[in-house]
Order: C-alpha cells, then sequence, then structure tokens
C-alpha cells in the first residue's frame, strides 16, 4: 500500500483530482490484481477500480479495500460518469496507454475536465526492486538457467531451431517457470547475425555456433539470458570475437555502481568494442529493465539520463553481430548493490565451458 499512499500525496501535492491507470502491468503493481480488462482510478479519496462481470469476483478477493465498479457498457462511459460524479476537473493519465479514442470521450463527456497526460509515474517506483520482487526475479533466473542445462545435450547437427526453441519452452514450464517470457530466439550460424532472429525450421549444421535468448516468467516476473553454444571446435574468429563480447560485458559490469550514469555502463561495453574495431557491429543498447515486464526502465544505453540506484536490476547484453558470417550476444541479469553489483545469473559462458 505503500506506493498508493505515495500517488496520493503526489496528487495532493500536485493539485489534482485523480490518476487513471490503464497500463496492464501499473495496475498489477499498485493493487496486487492479477487479472487483466481492468482500469483503476486513484483519487483523494476512494479509489475505484473498473472491471466487467469475468473479474468482479477476483477483484473482490484480490483487491476487497477499494469500490469496484461493475462496467455494463464500456469501461470508458463507467469512467466518466464516475469522474463527473466526483467533480474531478484534474485528471492524470497515462499518455503511452490511453488511446486517442478514450481519451476524446473522456474529454468530450466530462464537462470542463483537464486531462494531464504523464509517463513514468507508476514506473519510477518500479525502478528499485523490492527485497520481494528481487527473490522473484531470481526465482525466474534459475528457472531459466535449469532448463538451458537441460537442453544443451540436444544442440546438435541436424536438430531444427524451432525444435530446440520448442524443448526449451517445455523444460522452462517443466522447471517451475509458467511460460517463456518472451518469444524464444533460437539462431544457428549466420542466421545469428540478425539480433532478434525468428525461429524457423533451418537445421543446425556442423561448426554451428547457436544462439539462444531464453527466459523464464515466475509469479509475473521475468528473466531474460543469451548465450553461445557451439557444437564442435569453436574456430580462431570466433574465439576472437566472442572474447571479446566478454571482455565487454565484464568492463560494463564492472562500472555498474549507484550513483554512476547508465550511459557511462553502456560506454565501457561499447567503448572496448569499438576500439576492437567492431563498433558498428553493435548497434543495439547495452540493456534495460527488467522486472514484471522483460523491457523496463532503467534503460542502459549511450543515450541514458538515468543515474543509477541501488535496486535496480538490469540486463547487461554488448553484441557483434556481422551479416553472412553470424552474431554472439552474452546476456546477464544484474542487481544494483550499495557499492557495486551481484551478477544474478550464473549460466557458464567462459570458452572452454561452450562446447557442447
Amino acid at each position: 500500500m505503500h506506493i498508493l499512499n505515495s500517488l496520493k500525496e503526489k496528487l495532493k501535492k500536485d493539485k489534482v483530482g485523480g490518476f487513471l491507470i490503464t497500463n496492464e502491468i501499473n495496475i498489477q503493481y499498485v493493487t496486487g490484481f492479477t487479472g487483466n480488462e481492468s482500469v483503476f482510478l486513484v483519487t483523494l479519496g476512494n479509489d475505484y477500480f473498473f472491471t466487467d462481470f469475468r473479474y468482479i469476483e477476483q477483484a473482490q478477493q484480490e483487491v476487497p479495500w477499494v469500490k469496484i465498479v461493475e462496467r455494463k457498457n464500456s469501461i470508458i462511459k463507467a469512467i466518466c460518469e464516475k469522474l463527473k460524479r466526483l467533480r474531478i476537473k484534474k485528471l492524470y493519465v497515462e499518455s503511452c496507454f490511453l488511446t486517442i479514442s478514450q481519451y476524446s470521450e473522456i474529454k468530450d463527456s466530462v464537462s470542463g475536465i483537464r486531462i494531464l497526460p504523464s509517463k513514468g509515474i507508476v514506473e519510477e517506483y518500479r525502478k528499485q526492486k523490492t527485497t520481494h520482487e528481487i527473490i522473484k526475479i531470481q526465482k525466474a533466473i534459475d528457472i531459466a538457467g535449469r532448463a538451458y542445462q537441460c537442453i544443451k545435450r540436444k544442440i546438435r547437427p541436424g536438430i531444427s531451431e524451432k525444435s530446440l526453441a520448442d524443448s526449451l519452452e517445455y523444460e522452462i514450464r517443466k522447471q517451475g517457470g509458467e511460460k517463456s517470457s518472451f518469444e524464444i530466439i533460437c539462431a544457428a550460424g549466420t542466421h545469428a547475425s540478425k539480433p532478434h532472429a525468428r525461429v524457423t525450421d533451418r537445421k543446425i549444421q556442423e561448426k554451428d555456433a547457436v544462439l539462444i535468448d531464453w527466459g523464464a516468467s515466475f509469479q509475473f516476473y521475468k528473466s531474460d539470458l543469451t548465450r553461445i553454444c557451439f557444437t564442435d571446435r569453436i574456430s580462431p574468429k570466433y574465439k576472437e570475437i566472442y572474447q571479446i563480447v566478454l571482455d565487454a560485458q565484464r568492463f560494463a559490469i564492472d562500472a555498474v555502481k549507484p550513483g554512476r550514469m547508465a550511459r557511462d555502463v553502456d560506454f565501457a561495453a561499447r567503448g572496448y568494442i569499438e576500439k576492437k574495431g567492431f563498433g558498428r557491429c553493435f548497434g543495439h543498447g547495452l540493456g534495460h529493465g527488467i522486472g514484471r515486464e522483460v523491457h523496463e526502465v532503467p534503460i542502459i544505453n549511450k543515450r541514458s539520463r538515468e543515474m543509477l540506484k541501488e535496486g535496480m536490476v538490469f540486463t547487461v547484453e554488448p553484441g557483434i553481430y556481422i551479416p553472412g558470417w553470424g552474431g554472439i550476444r552474452i546476456e546477464d541479469i544484474v542487481l544494483v548493490t550499495n557499492d557495486g553489483c551481484t551478477v544474478l545469473s550464473h549460466v557458464p559462458k567462459n570458452l572452454p565451458e561452450l562446447v557442447k
């Protein structure tokens, strides 16, 4: 309930009558409700949870401390009626999650209301994880790690990318995950030059390097890891480029500490890759926050203005991608501590450990 009290304090300070939360993840975070198709209205007085018949019983069980409003027609009409009855004149909305149609309907239906688009109000709280959240993220990481170790023996010439990805999805569930936290990437050989390659029926060939990007979802919290596996002896070129990516990741992890700018952590890896002549082959940001969503704040890239704080959890994933040759990305998850960081993921990544 701490975040709800903080939101009410913000409304009071800003002299705003209400905050309409429409992002499903933010609703879960603030209220603990695990369903969907709902909207949450925070006011200086009571709070209102709008949903339909399918979720009434669930809402009564999970959020009994709010006033539950069962919509009979469109949910936005029910919200407009409530805003009029409460005589709310200033309303914060989540600009990234309210449609133009919904915005227009509120504007047209509620006389004199002033809609204030906002961004990141709830996300600001989500940046720093609680001990309870860190435990769940660690569980999601451990599940993903065990699942990968189970399917690693299947990585051999003749198996398709799709078959490998399907086996990994199965193992994630078998190991205790609810599902994959995103669509698994399994890219063999030259296909790995695409950072977000889609799984195909392409069969793994002799001497292929196989890039696997996967994660598990556990009690709404996610993990996200990437590893390279080799089916045969590692060629000198793969060794050289892999070691560059691995060293870049280590430089970045060593740079993580509270008070450090996120862009400086990105530069620790990017600068090294550029120095080695592969700067143009690393076109994405170094990492992203992870929690209830696979990609959330903070964003770790060269344009970020974010300052790292204790409790932030994010990925560190430098990569080098060369069309016609392949790609290498190494991804781990770190937790910012009071004097540095802790690497939460422990799937083997040193060169001698990578040949199946």
